[in-house]
């Protein structure tokens, strides 16, 4: 990598690029719209430059860990995923901070990184998410495989969230847990609520995020950089 850059390459870099290569972080957000849209969430433009930016931090024999600041709320699940994948896979040890609201992708997206961490006023939403299956114009036998994938992935999502979760202190008082009654304990939370929203501590009671900021174990940002 190259030399320590100057404060107004960094500027650039953060506002046009969403990184910072000195200090290795990641400013995961959506794009900037006209002030009479709303927010597109997670979509291929977010994707693109995010795996990109993890790519360029992925480098060298034993590259150092990274800091992903994540403020999206949710949206496409084959670009989250894309993302969530490009996480898994990545070699560094990485952290994520969530801002404002881990909703829908997002929420899945946090479970990714090694570590994951929210702000004290950060909220958690867990849901199937919404369909666009069955235009007016789809043939029935389409609408029905879509459907099908649809289920699939839901499903796909309960387990991300059962692998994480099964490891809060809400599944370790019940010495008996397993994946699989997390994975139950989570679809009958869906089934009841629909959009089951906690607040950052309950998010990591149920093991779906690790710490919160401001914390006596996270105490600040810099308590995040470096393994």
């Amino acid at each position: 990598m190259a030399g320590r850059q100057p404060k107004d390459q960094i500027l650039s870099d953060l506002h046009s690029h969403g990184i910072n290569l000195n200090q290795r972080e990641i400013y995961l957000h959506s794009y900037y719209v006209k002030d009479d849209e709303c927010e597109p969430g997670v979509e291929y433009r977010q994707a693109t430059t995010f795996i990109k930016n993890l790519h360029m931090l992925d480098t060298g024999v034993d590259p150092k860990p990274i800091l992903i600041h994540i403020h999206s709320e949710g949206g496409c699940w084959y670009n989250g995923m894309a993302m969530y994948n490009a996480v898994q896979l990545a070699r560094p040890y990485i952290t994520m901070l969530a801002y404002s609201q881990a909703s829908s992708m997002s929420g899945i997206l946090l479970q990714a990184p090694t570590v994951r961490i929210m702000m004290p006023d950060c909220h958690f939403l867990m849901h199937q998410g919404t369909s666009d299956v069955g235009g007016m114009f789809n043939h029935p036998m389409a609408v029905k495989s879509a459907a099908d994938f649809e289920q699939k992935a839901c499903k796909r999502m309960l387990q991300i969230f059962a692998e994480r979760g099964i490891n809060g202190a809400y599944f370790k008082k019940r010495k008996s847990s397993t994946v699989e009654s997390a994975y139950r304990f989570f679809d009958k939370k869906l089934r009841d609520k629909i959009d089951w929203f906690l607040e950052a501590e309950e998010a990591v009671f149920y093991g779906l995020a690790d710490g919160i900021l401001g914390s006596k174990e996270y105490p600040d940002v810099e308590s995040l950089r470096g393994e």
